[in-house]
């Protein structure tokens, strides 16, 4: 029977690059391989789903209901997975960007879990980039039918024009990749809980004399674009981490003239600055 992995996450957390280095690492070790992406919205914001199966024979066809493995990456991915856990179904998660609340929604149907703080780990040892990476070295940990040098070939291969231009990418992947391994090899559930983060709360709204700005975090992707384009330098990355695990971007209000340049740049409506009469 083949072993069917769903991965979910938001467009821009690497999933589909994660569920491409495995179908290339487990054609390399002789295995038989499908890749399906669950393309749509998820470049801008939404779910973006990968379906992958990994056999000895061939697999006739690539889509599934029911998965051995689920991997979720963000806490809005959580209720598109939960279709696809069954009973035995390996949860693997990140814990440092899942929140409880989110994980509640699955709790009765989950058994077998494993917790990696991918993004905590990325941030502290790394970069917040390779969040997936380490995702990925947990999943390697119960994929041992494929080489795990196959799995360091793949990753190479999938980012060599970003490491031909930055050699130093090679070893923050490949250490993220082993990071996340170690962590599945040592992890016992009897002594880590099925739990996630409790969401800090973001300020979102600034306000002077008749300026309002406003951000909304579901939608901002932390690309920086506004504190380019902003004339008078009022904008600047936060502390405050966004869904995709990206600093998110505050106003020094006090600067702040309302040109609204920084709502008409950012692409994905995360900005709204009003000018009250």
């Amino acid at each position: 029977m083949p072993t069917k992995i769903v991965l979910a996450g938001e467009g821009g957390q690497g999933v589909q690059s994660v569920a491409k280095i495995i179908a290339i690492a487990a054609q390399k070790s002789n295995k038989y391989s499908s890749y399906l992406p669950g393309f749509g919205v998820e470049q801008r914001g939404g779910v973006s789903l990968a379906y992958l199966q990994i056999s000895s024979h061939p697999i006739p066809y690539p889509q599934f209901e029911k998965a051995d493995i689920v991997v979720c990456f963000c806490s809005r991915a959580v209720s598109t997975v939960k279709k696809f856990i069954q009973k035995n179904s390996l949860f693997i998660y990140d814990d440092s960007a899942i929140d409880n609340k989110s994980l509640e929604k699955i709790k009765s149907d989950v058994t077998e879990y494993l917790a990696i703080p991918a993004q905590k780990l990325g941030r502290e040892k790394f970069t917040s980039k390779v969040a997936n990476i380490i995702l990925l070295g947990g999943i390697v940990a119960h994929l041992k039918e494929i080489n795990f040098q196959e799995f360091e070939n793949s990753i190479l291969e999938e980012f060599a024009s970003k490491i031909e231009k930055k050699p130093e990418i090679k070893d923050l992947n490949l250490g993220a990749l082993k990071a996340g391994l170690e962590i599945a090899e040592k992890f016992d559930k009897s002594k880590h809980l099925f739990e996630g983060v409790t969401p800090p709360e973001i300020k979102t709204a600034f306000s002077k004399d008749k300026i309002s700005w406003t951000r909304f975090p579901e939608y901002c992707k932390g690309c920086g674009l506004c504190i380019i384009k902003c004339p008078v330098q009022a904008l600047k990355f936060s502390n405050e981490i966004g869904f995709l695990g990206l600093p998110m971007p505050e106003v020094d209000i006090q600067k702040c003239i309302g040109c609204k340049k920084c709502m008409q740049i950012c692409p994905d409506g995360a900005i709204k600055v009003e000018i009250n009469p």
